[in-house]
């Protein structure tokens, strides 16, 4: 006891005569980002050696006063000095984590309390298997022996330079990546149960719109995966060049995919002929800079592109969704939405990678925050839209199908509704009837009061049917003033009931036209389905025969061939 009392003794004298400046990190407990622990000195050549960096002024290193450590986009090393302290009385090992997973280069060097010299390499240009625990982050496990170290970081990277720098208990680490595996695999899980959604739903309607959604989650989900490590991890273990090219590779990726789906979801080529043009040569230009920055400026211009890129094309999506929505392009909606969280969460971790703005976890991670809910988001208006299309696809319909002066089903509907209804018929063995009547003199009424007059009487005649028939029942406007009425589960003396209260309605319906007051009548034919014919039109014959005979015996009548209902 009196061995440690005196080592730890000494160690804070050293510290008292000599570099007061840095705080001590005590290894008995685990300490997270400890940048205001540490010092700091920009190497802008890059070159300088470890015997160089010791030999140097201690006021050459600055405190770094921040947790965590960021720069803009540059070619300099910086090294980073602290000190740590075992109180006990035999080496401690401890986890070094550093933290965004992408930096090239990290050299990790402990000088002991006796001047022993340990160092430790690893970064994305070294081998995965470098790393002393099978962890998608960068990290080391040295000893420490029992007194105050010194250490000395290195770090170089052609990417966005952000250090977090930890120092834990390896147990401790360990017991954290279980929430942190659970929070990973709802993410990731929800993503690609999301892609496969959208995929099955692409194969079902085959609109292309869900498959350039299913694209951007595929280029979202590489893009996500590789600068966050886990490409380097779990496919490209031992080719670290390959991971780098991937991480910026795959932001370009995700930008063409984002402009894609744009372009097919808001309908450009139909909308906003402009746009569409605008946009394609976006893409052409995006995939331009990511091969020729590759083969002219390198890596380093190539990542650095890559996030300009995801800036300028995320306003230029909120732009365009902004326009359309606008101009009046109800789907884009939740497409703006999704475009704004995502264009917010960009700008912030850009801003944040590029030390613009001071480093935080949520301000490191809003990219991913923002894009996880413009994912959602985007999934709700494709939701959206396929609920658009199918209601505009449902009026279409109705409306090939539906008599515009009248509301009645039309010519066309008739020929499908009463051949279902007719093989129905047949399948159950039911019974059926058809009322067919017209206007009496309906041409008169054209020449006398004009067509105006005529039209009004045919919507007049027509809102009496719809009136007076049950809900499964269908009446159509044939052509001109001539109405077909079909009746299923209905026998011939309830239709002849139907068609009488049709006709006195008819006939004591007031008209007034140009101060003059007038009445009209119809005629009608009625025909049920006799077990043996093969086919609607035959029984429209019968109906159609039926109203012939009414009109040649003075209008105004009902008639079922051998039965007759004078007024």
């Amino acid at each position: 006891m009196q061995k440690k009392f005196f080592l730890v003794l000494f160690s804070y004298l050293s510290l008292l005569y000599g570099d007061v400046q840095l705080k001590v990190l005590d290894l008995s407990d685990s300490h997270y980002e400890i940048g205001e622990s540490m010092l700091e000195y920009e190497d802008t050549t890059a070159k300088m050696t470890l015997s160089e960096i010791r030999h140097l002024p201690s006021k050459d290193f600055i405190p770094l006063n921040r947790p965590v450590a960021s720069h803009p986009f540059t070619n300099s090393a910086f090294w980073y000095q602290f000190k740590v302290i075992n109180k006990e009385e035999t080496p401690l090992s401890r986890l070094i984590i550093f933290e965004p997973a992408w930096l090239d280069s990290v050299t990790f060097t402990v000088i002991s309390p006796k001047g022993e010299v340990k160092t430790y390499q690893g970064g994305n240009t070294y081998p995965y298997s470098k790393r002393a625990l099978d962890h998608y982050l960068i990290n080391f496990e040295p000893l420490f022996e029992p007194g105050i170290s010194t250490v000395y970081v290195q770090v170089k990277t052609r990417d966005p330079f952000i250090v977090a720098l930890s120092v834990m208990d390896k147990a401790a680490f360990l017991a954290e990546q279980v929430d942190a595996s659970m929070y990973i695999g709802l993410v990731y899980g929800g993503i690609v149960a999301m892609l496969f959604y959208n995929l099955f739903l692409y194969f079902g309607v085959k609109a292309r719109y869900y498959a350039y959604y299913v694209l951007f989650l595929v280029a979202f989900f590489a893009m996500n995966a590789s600068y966050n490590g886990y490409t380097f991890m779990y496919l490209f273990p031992h080719w670290p060049t390959v991971q780098n090219w991937a991480q910026s590779t795959s932001i370009y990726f995700y930008v063409v995919a984002a402009l894609l789906f744009a372009r097919s979801f808001l309908n450009f080529v139909k909308y906003h002929h402009t746009l569409y043009i605008i946009t394609t040569i976006l893409i052409f230009g995006i995939v331009g800079v990511a091969v020729l920055s590759a083969m002219i400026g390198g890596y380093h211009y190539h990542v650095m592109l890559a996030i300009i890129s995801i800036l300028l094309i995320s306003v230029y999506l909120f732009g365009i969704a902004l326009y359309s929505l606008l101009t009046g392009n109800h789907s884009a909606r939740f497409f703006l939405l999704g475009t704004a969280s995502g264009l917010i969460g960009a700008f912030i971790t850009a801003l944040t990678v590029m030390s613009y703005i001071p480093y935080t976890y949520l301000t490191y991670k809003a990219n991913d925050i923002g894009m996880y809910i413009d994912v959602i988001l985007l999934s709700m208006a494709l939701a959206d839209r396929m609920k658009m299309t199918q209601e505009k696809r449902l009026i279409a319909e109705k409306e090939a199908k539906t008599d515009i002066l009248t509301g009645l089903y039309n010519r066309r509907a008739y020929y499908e509704i009463s051949h279902k209804e007719f093989n129905r018929l047949l399948r159950h063995n039911r019974c059926l009837s058809i009322i067919m009547f017209d206007i009496d003199h309906f041409k008169e009424i054209n020449d006398t009061y004009g067509h105006d007059a005529g039209d009004n009487v045919l919507k007049v005649v027509a809102n009496i049917v719809k009136g007076v028939i049950r809900e499964y029942d269908y009446a159509f406007r044939m052509g001109g003033d001539e109405f077909l009425v079909l009746l299923p589960e209905t026998n011939e003396k309830q239709a002849l009931f139907l068609a009488e209260r049709i006709r006195k309605r008819v006939a004591t319906k007031k008209f007034i036209e140009k101060d003059e007051k007038f009445y009209i009548t119809a005629s009608f034919g009625i025909s049920q389905y006799n077990h043996i014919e093969r086919s609607i039109e035959t029984i429209v014959k019968r109906a159609d025969k039926a109203l012939y005979h009414v009109k040649e015996s003075g209008r105004n009548r009902v008639k079922a061939l051998d039965k007759f209902i004078r007024v």
